[in-house]
């Protein structure tokens, strides 16, 4: 799960004043007023609703870097280092995980427009790859966590028949949660991707109760892709 949000109460009466008024409690607003306060500013952040309960609470939540317009990537990578330090800076959990991003096509355009980006995103330090065909595949399932549909080794019996090297098993979860169980058995087994169906409950139910996508999203140290 999610760590809890903790809302923020309003001050009772505005300041007599403040070297910057900041308008809009959203993550730019609130950020630029973390930042001005570090400096050692008076700052006033003005919000017409609730702190980070507009649009910041609806969005995806990506910092993304990869393929991005480079003229943006120094940004996007000062924006990586910031979120990793801003944990221990607070001393609270902010809910930020680095998990990875990838990108899947078919069409050989798509792939060389990648390439030529990876190499000159370079320039910046910033190191992303074109993974290469699967080494091997292994099909996981969990005990008491699977929809209705083909076993694990029907899927793998499927795959190998197109040449591949798949491998499947079927694993009891324990005292753990069936999300904690796929991580744990994939950085066990040394695989560099996760790929999962996505959403096989309602997004309510998830975002209420948790959940396998839920939890991988939150807690996977592995690049995972949701097909959903």
């Amino acid at each position: 799960m999610s760590p809890p949000v903790q809302p923020v109460v309003s001050d009772e009466k505005l300041p007599g004043s403040a070297d910057v008024v900041v308008v809009g409690g959203g993550i730019a607003g609130s950020a630029a007023a973390y930042a001005l306060a570090k400096k050692g500013l008076s700052v006033a952040l003005l919000e017409k609703g609730r702190i980070a309960g507009e649009q910041t609470s609806r969005n995806w939540g990506w910092c993304r870097q990869q393929h991005r317009d480079l003229r943006e990537l120094p940004l996007a990578m000062k924006s990586l280092e910031i979120w990793g330090e801003l944990g221990r800076e607070l001393g609270v959990d902010p809910g930020f995980r680095r998990t990875g991003l990838v990108y899947v096509t078919t069409r050989p355009a798509d792939l060389a427009l990648w390439e030529a980006w990876t190499l000159r995103a370079r320039d910046h330090q910033m190191h992303s790859r074109v993974l290469s065909g699967a080494e091997a595949i292994d099909v996981l399932s969990i005990e008491g966590a699977m929809v209705p549909g083909p076993t694990s080794a029907e899927i793998a019996e499927s795959l190998r028949s197109h040449g591949l090297n798949v491998t499947s098993q079927h694993v009891k979860p324990g005292s753990r949660s069936a999300g904690q169980t796929i991580v744990d058995t994939a950085v066990a087994g040394g695989a560099d991707l996760i790929v999962k169906g996505a959403y096989t409950q309602s997004r309510l139910r998830q975002m209420i109760f948790g959940g396998m996508t839920r939890h991988l999203i939150l807690n996977s140290p592995l690049p995972v892709l949701f097909s959903y």
